[in-house]
């Protein structure tokens, strides 16, 4: 990507590392700090950032595909059109991220934060969401297709003609919160929905389900 101005991050020395060894992670006593980096269509296939700041960063059309993002904190960064295949985002804070059209095919956001997160038409097919927090996150035409939502929430999320075709929730026993979700106009062919609890659901007909209809006692 050639020279990055330090003005743009925190520690340009940081970025240089990256770009030049295709790493750069956090630990007790340093911090990777790449917070408001401009790495927009870097190629960062493989690359392990564990724990690094990329808070703000501007990761739009970069290429992450099997990347280790473990606990990075991800919040407000710009990733949209970025290719996250098969990346491991789990635990990482993707607080009010834009993913919007990101390929986050069969990534792991186990126990990841996505609150208030742009996901519109993002491709989550065969992503592990277990314990993922999406509440109030934009879900709007996302693509959701054989996804793991075993506890997660995604209380208020805006579900809009999202697919999820062929959707299991896995379990009766643990439950995936779509209290106050919008799902109006989404595809839930072949969906099974035993273990989904809704109440204040928005359906894809538009009527509103008040009660916990799909959660199994």
């Amino acid at each position: 990507m050639g020279y990055i101005s330090p003005a743009i991050a925190a520690n340009n020395e940081d970025i240089q590392q990256l770009l030049q060894e295709n790493w750069c992670v956090s630990f007790l006593w340093k911090q990777c700090d790449l917070s408001k980096a401009d790495l927009h269509g870097a190629n960062l296939v493989g690359a392990n950032l564990v724990g690094a700041n990329l808070a703000g960063a501007n990761l739009a059309g970069a290429n992450l595909r099997k990347a280790n993002l473990s606990s990075a904190d991800l919040t407000q960064a710009n990733l949209a059109n970025v290719d996250m295949i098969d990346t491991d985002l789990s635990k990482a804070d993707l607080k009010e991220a834009n993913l919007t059209q990101a390929r986050l095919w069969n990534a792991d956001l186990t126990l990841a934060n996505l609150t208030q997160a742009n996901l519109k038409k993002a491709n989550l097919s065969e992503g592990r969401l277990w314990g993922t927090n999406l509440k109030s996150a934009n879900l709007v035409q996302a693509i959701l297709h054989g996804v793991d939502l075993q506890y997660a929430n995604l209380g208020k999320t805006n579900l809009t003609g999202a697919d999820f075709h062929s959707f299991s929730s896995r379990s009766s026993q643990q439950l995936t919160n779509l209290s106050y979700a919008n799902l109006e106009g989404a595809n839930l062919t072949h969906t099974d929905l035993r273990g989904v609890k809704f109440k204040g659901t928005i359906m894809p007909d538009g009527s509103v389900n008040e009660g916990n209809f799909g959660e199994l006692q």
